[in-house]
């Protein structure tokens, strides 16, 4: 199956635009700076690099997992190579959401377009409840094992309550229809007319079905899904964790249940710009001086880790800018074959018709 035309350019732009995006983030925090961190880490490099292949890995099971019943469509590389590319594009771009266009645009090539787009919103939505979820277990944790004043009590209950419910929600709108739900809202907020509301329901109707089971998509394959979406996230923590460790820090209950719930604010807050630059920073500045940590170590931390992704969004452009190189050989190498298969037939036609209609033939027979 061909990618559409909005599909290629969505990669195209997308790779020029990340690559770009590279280069300003590396140019910002500074080619020496980034080699002060990989010295600093040392030989812990080696499991970090190792960590990271196991979350590519995981999310690459999982979205070919959500693509049921056509996941025998698409091969395990092909969704690595999406998950790889898009997680590049989202590293060192604002808001981290054109990579999400970029591995919709990859899975194209191997089925439908409602298809594609179902399987990466279903990811999306199932790894954010997950990390709701992930908070809210730190909230339980926290309040049973880590003294705190009242007030700080009373926030963490507010936090964990609304994480849970907000998951629950995400999982209740799927099941009714997520983008259907969504369209209906802005329209009771008059944002559209009605007519708009009735053309773009039966555009994303198909898609909502195929979140959903009634699309046929076995329920073994949506649980291999969640859980390679919770190990995924599980092992990013572990990374996190192990990046701070080969930093000299020492993990303590207060420390992962803090950071855990602080991190994840952090984290909404920071997506706003590329790689979170300077506000990653100063959240865990904040965070760590609150802790009773050396702040400086936050800091360390937070750089430390988005060499890390600096390294894996290179890796991910190269292969991205690979691959697309690789698919325009080939879509021009099939539009030669094409015309020169047009032409043969074209030429058989004519001699065809020249035969039938030539008087030596005709006297002949």
């Amino acid at each position: 199956m061909s990618r559409p035309t909005w599909a290629r350019w969505v990669t195209r732009i997308s790779l020029v635009v990340g690559l770009a995006a590279l280069v300003f983030t590396v140019y910002d925090i500074g080619p020496q700076n980034i080699g002060t961190y990989f010295q600093r880490i040392g030989w812990w490099w080696f499991a970090v690099v190792a960590l990271e292949i196991v979350i590519t890995t995981l999310d690459a099971i999982a979205i070919r997992a959500f693509m049921s019943p056509e996941s025998h469509t698409i091969k395990l590389r092909s969704t690595l190579l999406a998950q790889l590319a898009g997680r590049a594009v989202n590293a060192v771009t604002p808001l981290g959401n054109l990579g999400e266009a970029v591995k919709v645009s990859v899975l194209t090539e191997h089925t439908s377009q409602s298809r594609a787009v179902s399987t990466i919103l279903l990811y999306n939505v199932v790894s954010f409840s997950v990390e709701l979820a992930v908070v809210a277990v730190a909230v339980i944790v926290g309040l049973i094992l880590v003294p705190m004043p009242t007030s700080i009590m009373w926030f963490m209950v507010v936090i964990g309550i609304a994480s849970t419910l907000i998951s629950i929600g995400l999982f209740a709108l799927v099941r009714r229809g997520l983008l259907g739900s969504l369209v209906r809202l802005i329209r009771r907020l008059r944002i559209i007319t009605e007519a708009r509301l009735e053309t773009w329901q039966a555009k994303l109707a198909p898609i909502d079905a195929k979140m959903r089971l009634v699309e046929g998509a076995r329920r073994r394959d949506r649980w291999l899904g969640v859980l390679a979406v919770v190990a995924s996230r599980l092992t990013s923590m572990s990374l996190s964790y192990l990046v701070f460790v080969a930093m000299g820090g020492s993990l303590t209950v207060v420390f992962v249940v803090w950071t855990t719930v602080g991190g994840f604010a952090v984290y909404m807050l920071s997506s706003l710009v590329p790689m979170g630059v300077g506000v990653s920073e100063g959240g865990y500045w904040g965070m760590f001086r609150a802790l009773g940590e050396n702040p400086a170590r936050g800091v360390t931390m937070v750089i430390a880790r988005r060499v890390t992704l600096l390294v894996y969004a290179g890796i991910g452009l190269v292969l991205m800018t690979a691959s697309e190189t690789v698919q325009r050989a080939r879509d021009k190498a099939e539009e030669r074959t094409a015309a020169t298969s047009g032409s043969q037939l074209a030429a058989a036609a004519v001699t065809a018709a020249a035969s039938v209609n030539d008087p030596v033939t005709d006297a002949a027979d």
